[in-house]
Parts: structure tokens; C-alpha cells; sequence
């Protein structure tokens, strides 16, 4: 099944008339990452939507919307936290996360710099 971040690389391919080879080359990555990433058997990896938005030029709109579609095609996330406060949040909010409404989702949201869900 392709994941959300499968279809933004497959748009950003066609956009450019590139195949996975073309846009693997570009990355410096093996056609065989790039598939597992747009198939979601490989998660895409920190930095992989920047160095994507870097070497296809993408306007903050367009990366933006590449790191949403990254975000929802994880399905675990890496945090490290530097201070214990961000270590009892994070903790915090992972044990919860499944339990908070759609309103308490979208107040975090707000409060983390975005403007809702989308």
C-alpha cells in the first residue's frame, strides 16, 4: 500500500519526469530505499524530507506538505528530549496520545504553531 509520503514522491517524480532510478540518483539513495519509503515499509528517516525539499527546490508550502505527509505515513516517532521537563511531556503525551479528543488534538496543535488539522 503506498503511503501518504509514497504519493508526494510519486507527484514530485512525475512533476519532474523522473523514474524511482532519476530521483534515487538524486538523493543518493538506492531505488530500493526510495520504493520502501512510498510503500511504507521503511519509515523515511530524519533528515530525508529535508534533503527531498533541498534538492528539488520545494517552496515551504510544498515541504511543508511533504513533512505532513512524512508524519502521517510514520508510524512511531524518535524523540529526544534535552531536559527532564521535555522528557516527562513527551512521555506524557505518548501514553495519552490515542486517548486525547479530536478538540484536545487540535488545542496541542495551536499551541505547537499549527493551525489545526488538515
Amino acid at each position: 500500500m503506498i503511503t501518504e509520503i509514497g504519493k508526494e514522491l510519486r507527484k514530485l517524480r512525475i512533476d519532474h519526469g523522473e523514474r524511482l532510478l532519476d530521483m534515487a540518483k538524486n538523493l543518493s539513495k538506492s531505488s530500493a530505499f526510495i520504493s520502501a519509503v512510498e510503500r511504507g515499509t521503511k519509515s523515511p528517516p530524519e533528515g530525508f524530507v529535508d534533503l527531498v525539499a533541498r534538492t528539488y527546490k520545494l517552496a515551504d508550502d510544498a515541504a511543508a506538505s511533504l513533512r505532513r505527509a512524512a508524519d502521517r505515513s510514520r508510524s512511531s516517532f524518535t524523540l529526544e528530549a534535552e531536559s527532564l521537563l521535555a522528557r516527562d511531556t513527551a512521555g506524557l503525551m505518548a501514553r495519552r496520545m490515542n486517548s486525547l479528543s479530536e478538540e484536545e488534538l487540535n488545542n496541542i496543535l495551536q499551541i505547537l504553531g499549527k493551525k489545526g488539522t488538515e
